[in-house]
């Protein structure tokens, strides 16, 4: 093979789109690794404002539980997104950090609560109409 043929240039060509490529999917896991920092700051006190609002007996309590209750178990309480209509622009944006924070958390939600699985079996029975 010689200098003239056209393999060394499209040889260039293959490594300079690999070197791209390679500074695109790095560029990503930093913003990746940047959003789940940014989350694991914030997620603690949107899930502690859901349990606050979760804990009362307001309009807005039993939509709070019901999305508690969708990331807790959705096989038995599917998310259901109208939900989120029903609640506060503060509590719609807690329970939207809440929901991504549990999408990429290394434990369930209800882990980052003090005695959250209690918790959680009170708001499903209060759900379920067994405890006012």
């Amino acid at each position: 093979m010689t200098p003239d043929t056209p393999m060394p240039r499209l040889t260039e060509r293959l490594n300079e789109r690999t070197r791209q490529a390679l500074e695109k999917h790095y560029a990503e896991e930093a913003a990746v690794d940047e959003r789940l920092a940014k989350l694991e700051q914030v997620g603690p006190a949107a899930l502690d404002r859901l349990v606050e609002v979760a804990n009362r007996d307001t309009g807005q309590s039993r939509h709070c539980r019901r999305i508690l209750l969708a990331v807790y178990n959705a096989d038995d309480w599917p998310l259901e997104l109208n939900r989120l209509r029903c609640i506060d622009r503060d509590l719609q944006s807690a329970a939207l950090t809440a929901i991504e924070w549990a999408t990429y958390s290394g434990r369930e939600l209800h882990e980052h609560l003090d005695d959250g699985d209690r918790l959680m079996h009170r708001f499903w029975l209060i759900e379920k109409g067994g405890e006012d």
